[in-house]
């Protein structure tokens, strides 16, 4: 398997656990949309620039049908839970914060930011993950989600407003 195409199935894995939030099932979807993509005659090359993005959809295409097939199953909504009480978080760092520290408040910060994410609608985490953590750009991001270029830079504005809402709800204490 070529490094390329390893670093993919890596950075999309990531994607993939944050949608079903469960790692053996981001294994499933990434083994499904892998099947796919080494098996699909009309694939883009492995190392064209087209491969990421048309991938990416395949793996949000799989995931979010384990997300759809999971809550059939169960009966339940989506990312309940998910949702869960975080302590908030608190000023800024003192200048006398010491190493362990830092990494202490970075982590909790990082766990905020997950709580976050995991609370807002399946539609607005990808947009916000597929921008802001894998760092598609506005016309990837379409292709993945195959709406139009103007929708997606919408979606992501109101995907990061939710977000921050949701932050500063938890920043105050709340669920």
């Amino acid at each position: 398997m070529d490094t390329h195409f390893a670093d993919t199935l890596k950075d999309a894995f990531k994607l993939a656990t944050r949608i079903v939030s469960q790692p053996a099932d981001a294994h499933d979807v990434i083994q499904d949309a892998a099947t796919i993509a080494l098996s699909h005659d009309s694939a883009p090359n492995q190392t064209s620039l087209d491969f990421k993005p048309w991938f990416y959809r395949i793996v949000r295409n799989k995931a979010i049908d384990k997300v759809r097939a999971d809550a059939r199953q169960q009966n339940r909504q989506p990312n309940q839970e998910m949702q869960q009480s975080v302590e908030p978080c608190l000023g800024l760092m003192a200048s006398s914060t010491t190493e362990p520290q830092i990494q202490l408040l970075a982590s909790e910060v990082q766990t905020h930011i997950d709580a976050a994410l995991m609370s807002i609608s399946l539609e607005n985490r990808e947009i916000v993950l597929l921008k802001d953590y894998h760092g598609f750009s506005y016309e990837e991001i379409a292709s993945i989600l195959d709406i139009p270029k103007g929708s997606v830079m919408s979606k992501l504005h109101r995907a990061r407003v939710a977000l921050r809402n949701k932050l500063t709800t938890l920043a105050r204490g709340g669920i």
